[in-house]
């Protein structure tokens, strides 16, 4: 009997789901987004897959094979629909990876443009989702700002904890950037070696500095300093010198000498170290470090202040000189003015405490001339007044609204996102709408809700913490705008909210986080991996069970880069963090390729995680065929046969795998009669 490779039927791949955890109606895959999204679409249909995610890689007006969702019209879309629908698909979309993060971020600062730049890409991506698919994730990367890894996931952590680090000098290397919300730009911060200059104030007896009095014995308060200065509260501190040079003594002092010290001094106190502190000490290191441009800027303004009043007080002088010797002329004969010339040349001469020097020839015209000089002196001196007092002020205003560039970057995050969950809110009621009207051929079946996506170690978002914050932070700006522009309560917006944003977990992006892991003095390397796994599980899971995420994608790599491997191919805990997923509700997977694996990803997955395509029953045969023996076959081609096969084909080379099993069409009721 020809050998006859029967396809499961409904019921057994039922018993199939119940014998195994994984079964091929868990996965879905990632379509090719080089290619048109339609026959994309359709080739992930073939391969079998349960849900497709359709993926675009173009920002703006799409190029040649950088599609958009823009790319695409109203008649593709309800193809796209329709496909998935006849099929009994489930379709979701990725944004484009044209964009990484929702911040704004750019080169040097954050721009208003490049953030709304952002929400208009995924703007684009909802409204597509609303109108081709059946609803679920619009998922887009993270990356809001840069930020050291050593201070946030190792300094403040015991050995025996996960910790992480960039490099292996982070410790001592690493930047803390700070940003201006004003003008947006980043400053450069502080860093931990590098040392500064800090004048050494005079101590009592007791240890306590001595600050300048007045005479009635009390401290004298800079007013400009004042509101700023977080350290002397814009007392006056005297400064050690030495008495023989006059120079005022020194000490040099990295941030790490600062920062150690001033957490001894808080822990003494019995006060915990919170990220609120070390914002503060790095702000206060700031400021120091921005002393000596910030007391030139202020001292040249205070100089040029005694120049324009010392100028003020010489132009009464002149104008009252200048008076006395016209009135002196209108008393003199002309005849005789030349006697009050030849006293001027000859001897310096005094009025009002004013002296015309010697060699005058007339000193009218010597005062009318010191008078628009005295104009001009005054205005330089205002300018240069105002301008260095303006720029200390500035410089200490910007210093003091300051922030780290994570907490700017969340903040930043989090009102783009809840922009966006309210646009994808009011897609899914218009696309719900449009059904019930009739204008749309079926309802969405999950709800539209975007999705921030775990990337790369190097930017914030990509730790589970960071994603937890961003989908947190992204809820409340959501229920926040749906209270005060849509009248909705409290309770009701928060669950609209949590309904229209959670979060996409990358288990091969998560699983880069390997590389940056701190290993214990003397640890293994299977130890250590052992210990990574368990630090990553416990994460997700905690992301899992506080609701935060509604999205997997699923691809593997060895722990240094995001290669997209098949599952099973790298050392990523997949299995275990797919058991962890599926047993808490979640069921969105989507399996990714690469351009290595695009034809393979899929099936490979179901190899990897123990679940059977189609069974590989050979009636009378009494045994099952391999899982390879399917895949690699026909299975999953996209053509159609170039030859007849079958009892038609023209020779017996064309009968079997991978064409057709070579039983003609008659033969097949004498299966389906039993």
């Amino acid at each position: 009997m020809d050998e006859y490779y029967a396809p499961q039927s409904k019921e057994l791949k039922e018993i199939d789901k119940m014998q195994r955890e994984f079964a091929i109606d868990d996965f879905g895959a990632s379509a090719n987004p080089f290619q048109h999204q339609t026959e994309a679409l359709k080739a992930r249909i073939f391969h079998g897959a349960n849900a497709v995610e359709f993926s675009f890689f173009g920002a703006g007006k799409s190029e040649d094979k950088r599609f958009t969702p823009g790319a695409f019209g109203s008649r593709e879309r309800r193809d796209m629909l329709e496909l998935a629908e006849f099929n009994k698909v489930d379709t979701s979309t990725h944004a484009t990876v044209g964009i990484q993060g929702l911040s704004g971020l750019d080169q040097g600062r954050f721009d208003e443009q490049k953030r709304k730049g952002a929400i208009d890409e995924v703007k684009r991506a909802i409204h597509f989702a609303a109108e081709a698919t059946t609803g679920g994730a619009i998922v887009f990367h993270s990356g809001e700002a840069p930020r050291p890894l050593y201070s946030e996931f190792a300094r403040y952590k015991k050995e025996d904890e996960a910790r992480f680090q960039l490099y292996p000098t982070e410790k001592e290397e690493e930047v803390h950037y700070l940003v201006d919300p004003v003008t947006k730009e980043i400053k450069m911060g502080v860093k931990e070696n590098i040392p500064i200059a800090i004048p050494v104030p005079k101590t009592d007896e007791k240890g306590n500095i001595v600050y300048l009095r007045d005479q009635n014995g009390e401290y004298i308060i800079d007013k400009t300093f004042e509101p700023y200065d977080k350290i002397h509260h814009g007392k006056v501190p005297v400064y050690q010198y030495d008495e023989k040079t006059g120079d005022i003594a020194v000490d040099t002092v990295t941030f790490k000498e600062y920062r150690e010290k001033r957490e001894e001094e808080t822990k003494k106190q019995g006060k915990p170290i919170t990220k609120d502190f070390r914002t503060e000490v790095i702000k206060e290191f700031f400021q120091w470090q921005q002393t000596l441009q910030l007391q030139y800027s202020y001292g040249f303004g205070l100089q040029a202040e005694r120049d324009y009043s010392d100028a003020l007080k010489r132009r009464e002088k002149i104008i009252d000189t200048l008076n006395f010797y016209k009135e002196m002329q209108t008393k003199i004969p002309k005849e005789d003015w030349w006697k009050v010339k030849k006293i001027s040349q000859r001897d310096a001469y005094k009025h009002g405490n004013l002296y015309i020097p010697p060699g005058t020839e007339d000193p009218i015209e010597y005062l009318e001339d010191e008078l628009i000089q005295n104009d001009r002196r005054l205005a330089y001196g205002r300018e240069l007044a105002l301008s260095g007092r303006r720029q200390a002020t500035d410089q200490l205003k910007m210093i003091d609204r300051s922030e780290l560039i994570d907490d700017y970057a969340v903040r930043m995050s989090g009102k783009s996102m809840g922009e966006l969950g309210v646009y994808a809110w009011q897609k899914q009621n218009e696309a719900k709408k449009e059904f019930e009207n009739g204008k749309r051929p079926y309802a969405l079946k999950n709800d539209l809700f975007i999705s921030p996506e775990n990337l790369f170690p190097e930017t914030y978002g990509a730790h589970p913490d960071e994603l937890k914050i961003l989908v947190e932070n992204g809820r409340k700006e959501m229920a926040k705008e749906l209270q005060e522009f849509y009248g909705k309560g409290k309770k009701e917006a928060e669950k609209i909210a949590e309904k229209h944003i959670k979060a996409t977990i990358d288990i091969g992006h998560m699983n880069v986080w390997r590389k940056y892991f701190m290993a214990k003095k003397g640890e293994s390397l299977e130890s250590r991996d052992k210990r990574f796994n368990k630090w990553l599980l416990t994460k997700t899971k905690d992301l899992v069970d506080k609701g935060i995420v509604g999205h997997i994608h699923v691809n593997d790599n060895f722990g240094f880069n995001d290669e997209h491997l098949s599952v099973g191919d790298g050392n990523a805990p997949i299995k275990e963090f797919l058991e962890q997923a599926k047993s808490a509700g979640l069921k969105d997977f989507i399996v990714e390729s690469s351009g290595v694996n695009p034809m393979r990803a899929l099936p490979d997955a179901w190899d990897a995680l123990g679940s059977p395509i189609y069974h590989m029953h050979v009636p009378g045969g009494g045994g099952d065929g391999t899982f390879s023996d399917v895949w690699h076959s026909y299975f999953g081609k996209t053509e159609k046969p170039r030859y007849i096969v079958g009892s038609y084909s023209p020779s017996a080379d064309f009968k079997g795998a991978p064409f057709y099993s070579g039983l003609d069409l008659e033969g097949l009721q004498y299966f389906d009669n039993g």
